[in-house]
């Protein structure tokens, strides 16, 4: 037979067509339950239970303490008491149970009302939202931001690109500008050697011009022929 305690949280997370075993892991979630000032009151006094008696205790597997259930309720709300009332009874009042607390024991706090519950779970809930809201915001600047580097990047190496075609391009046309200029010399230094009577060296490798010694060479394209 399960002790009040649990009965009490079978009474109020289903009706009693549907009535399943309590388990302590229900209270991890006030949506379990019929109504959140049910939730409230077995977490009240599981958690005072644990801090007056200690870490072990499990209100699942001993009876309920009238006393700890008149602290942990905050007395009697309109002449009741928050578990088991009825069926429990406590002959001293909360006053007098306070008064008998030794100074190290928990302070009695009042029992908290249904419209009091309500605004902290919706202060809770408003809470969750908004700190979801703000994680998708920060997630979506992280996107926005990611992109953002990926186009500069890829607009970065389009420049380079273009950099690099355009560079190949002028030496290109350096060395066929260079070159058309060694053979027109060539010519007219052929035409010169007819002229004279000679016989016109063989046409030579023209050289690409790319650097200020090459285009200083380019003023001689027939090394060891002397000009007639």
């Amino acid at each position: 037979m399960p002790h009040l305690y649990d009965l009490d949280g079978m009474a109020h997370t289903a009706s009693y067509k549907k009535a399943k075993a309590f388990s302590e892991s229900d209270l991890d979630d006030p949506n379990n339950f019929t109504n959140i000032s049910s939730h409230h009151k077995l977490v009240a006094y599981r958690d005072t239970g644990k801090a007056t008696k200690g870490d072990d205790l499990n209100p699942s597997q001993e009876p309920l303490d009238p006393e700890l259930v008149m602290i942990s309720g905050g007395g009697r709300l309109h002449g009741s008491i928050a578990i088991g009332d009825g069926i429990i009874r406590c002959p001293l009042t909360l006053p007098e149970i306070k008064a008998r607390q030794l100074s190290s024991c928990l302070e009695i706090t009042r029992r908290p009302r249904p419209v009091d519950l309500a605004i902290e779970a919706a202060l809770e809930k408003e809470r969750l939202a908004n700190q979801a809201a703000l994680e998708k915001e920060r997630l979506a600047n992280q996107v926005a931001l990611e992109k953002e580097r990926l186009a500069s990047q890829a607009a970065l190496q389009v420049t380079l690109d273009e950099r690099d075609q355009n560079t190949t391009r002028f030496i290109e046309e350096e060395r066929s500008r260079n070159e058309a200029g060694q053979r027109a010399l060539y010519e007219l230094f052929v035409g010169l050697c007819y002229k004279s009577g000679q016989v016109p060296p063989p046409m030579p490798v023209f050289s690409s011009i790319g650097t200020n010694k090459s285009r200083a060479a380019s003023h001689n394209p027939f090394p060891g022929v002397s000009p007639p």
